[in-house]
């Protein structure tokens, strides 16, 4: 897990407040242009491992001040400016933190500059075999590893800049300057909208993040301890082809598997999609259903339930996607079950009907101005609109 920024260092910090963290375990590198957001982050930490950790430790083991510029400032060309000339830092701390591993999750908040600046540009640059990188630093498992990044939407109410910056990231997250994919799969949460569904205000950011980490590991579950595994190539190899890779969860906890059928709670999760969407735009889905050992062990829900279940609730909403199902065991008895969507290429235009305006509005007077060393040309701006309209466009309702 890479973190970048105070939002993604934020969310990666509440991980190891887990006892265990199938898949990651504590391979987590959070990333910051700001020495005191890090030290917050590292704090955090502390926090959730016991205050007895040594926080030099946790500096050296978990976390990276990169960059020159002291803050992005809220601009993300200053992130994407302050990764670029830190690279080989970044590449030496991923390859301490995560040597040979098979998959990265990416997290940022998109209303930034850190992180949204910093993660797409780091995607890139380990898809093209880190062109800017120094020789040294590049070793061959890297050109083969997977990327997927989550990406978090600020909240509605926030000042237009922090929609300009989503809107940016979102594109450069989707498609590269050149207009190639980038990132080979792209999960989408957005704050006002997690927290209307979960009905809590108090504590808004960490409720907000326990939901993205409990999606986050019923994902990677699928690919671990399940009697049919759901890997992360199954996740991303169908929905690239199809020019359909962007991802919002959906996720229904807790629900009592003796009374009720499982079409019904893939339709609780349905309901509680992390981003305003219209389900029925879904164009590649994939369902997880965990379930205690003990129900599975009596034959009270098996794989082929699952699978059927699935396929009477894509039948329910007229939608012929790509995808799979997965029944997952979790420890214990009892009969509560768990349930993530994952919803893939819907229609993105009720999630940037928040922010379009405040996009447009400042997209003149931002195009070709600087903010520290960064500038932010009028033809990468062009561009990145342009990425963003012809995907959104394949995806469109």
């Amino acid at each position: 897990m890479i973190a970048s920024g105070e939002g993604g260092g934020r969310i990666a910090s509440q991980f190891f407040d887990r006892a265990e963290n199938p898949g990651i375990d504590e391979r987590i590198l959070v990333m910051n242009t700001n020495r005191s957001d890090l030290r917050n982050t590292i704090d955090r930490l502390q926090e959730h491992i016991g205050s007895g950790s040594d926080e030099e430790q946790l500096m050296d083991d978990h976390a990276l001040e990169f960059g020159s510029q002291q803050g992005a400032g809220n601009f993300f060309p200053n992130g994407e400016a302050c990764a670029r000339e830190d690279l080989d830092r970044i590449v030496n701390n991923i390859n301490d933190t995560a040597s040979n591993t098979d998959a990265f999750m990416h997290i940022a908040t998109l209303g930034g500059g850190t992180g949204n600046g910093s993660i797409p540009y780091v995607i890139d640059q380990f898809k093209n075999g880190l062109p800017d990188a120094g020789n040294d630093n590049v070793e061959e498992w890297m050109g083969s590893v997977i990327h997927a990044a989550f990406g978090v939407w600020p909240y509605y109410y926030e000042q237009p800049q922090r929609h300009f910056n989503a809107v940016c990231g979102l594109s450069r997250l989707l498609r590269t300057q050149d207009g190639a994919q980038n990132a080979d799969m792209v999960l989408l949460a957005a704050n006002s909208h997690l927290e209307a569904s979960s009905g809590q205000s108090n504590d808004q950011y960490d409720s907000i993040n326990d939901a993205i980490i409990r999606a986050i590991e019923l994902m990677i579950g699928a690919g671990r301890e399940t009697r049919s595994v759901i890997d992360i190539k199954d996740y991303v190899t169908i929905p690239s082809q199809m020019d359909a890779y962007h991802f919002t969860p959906a996720v229904a906890t807790d629900i009592d598997g003796s009374i009720f059928e499982l079409e019904y709670m893939l339709e609780q999760a349905a309901e509680n999609t992390f981003v305003p969407m219209d389900v029925e735009t879904t164009q590649a889905a994939y369902a997880i259903v965990q379930a205690p050992e003990s129900m599975i062990d009596n034959g009270d829900i098996s794989e082929p339930d699952v699978y059927d279940a699935f396929r009477d609730w894509t039948d329910s909403h007229g939608i012929n996607v790509a995808g799979q199902a997965s029944l997952t065991p979790k420890r214990g008895k009892g009969s509560d079950v768990d349930v993530l969507l994952l919803l893939g290429g819907f229609d993105l235009d009720p999630l940037l009907d928040h922010s379009w305006d405040d996009f447009e509005m400042l997209g003149d007077s931002l195009a070709g101005s600087t903010g520290g060393e960064a500038e932010l040309s009028r033809t990468e701006l062009d561009q990145i609109v342009r990425n963003l309209d012809e995907y959104a466009d394949r995806n469109s309702g």
